[in-house]
């Protein structure tokens, strides 16, 4: 299914992640309903609204940089972008992961932000998750930080009820230069 088939992209979807239409939450990987709208009154949806901008919504930035005050180019975050680049994205094995991070890494991103207890947590996650994932990567490690990375993820969806069961689009519709970024993904129209 294309981006365009999900409620993601229905102008209803609010970045609260909240349906204006029935009036019910939606974690945005649901397929399109019948009260689909794409109001010409917005962008092409409410989502895109929301992370189409200068803040990716990527939740490693999140933590590092909005909550515990890192710069934007610590040797953290760049390591974990070059193991992304370098690493990760040259191995398919990997794409269905860096897809699955797009869609929940904003979401994360957004409830972290708002989450009165956010410097706790940011803490407890980069020292046991963040942290452990570059030593492994410096080691080489490479599937531990992975899985290290993956544990982090499912803790933080588990915490704040986000789903990372994602339907993954075909291969030749993704938008390989932005995938792993935390952005909704552009799909590439075979038109």
């Amino acid at each position: 299914m294309a981006y365009e088939a999900y409620c993601a992209a229905c102008t209803y979807l609010n970045e609260n992640y909240w349906c204006e239409k029935k009036g019910e939450h939606h974690n945005g990987n649901d397929p399109k309903c019948s009260s689909f709208c794409e109001a010409y009154s917005r962008s092409n949806s409410a989502r895109e609204n929301l992370y189409e901008t200068e803040s990716s919504g990527c939740y490693l930035t999140t933590i590092m940089c909005k909550i515990l005050n890192y710069p934007d180019n610590n040797y953290y975050l760049n390591t974990l972008r070059q193991f992304r680049d370098n690493v990760m994205k040259t191995n398919i094995k990997y794409i269905p992961l860096l897809v699955t991070y797009d869609m929940v890494g904003p979401m994360i991103s957004y409830e972290l932000g708002k989450d009165k207890d956010n410097k706790v947590i940011a803490t407890t996650f980069f020292s046991n998750y963040i942290t452990k994932s570059v030593a492994a990567i410096e080691e080489e490690k490479y599937e531990t930080a992975i899985n290290i990375y993956k544990a982090m993820t499912d803790e933080l969806a588990k915490r704040y009820n986000i789903n990372t069961q994602i339907i993954i689009p075909k291969m030749d519709s993704i938008d390989m230069t932005n995938l792993g970024h935390a952005r909704v993904r552009k799909m590439i129209s075979n038109h």
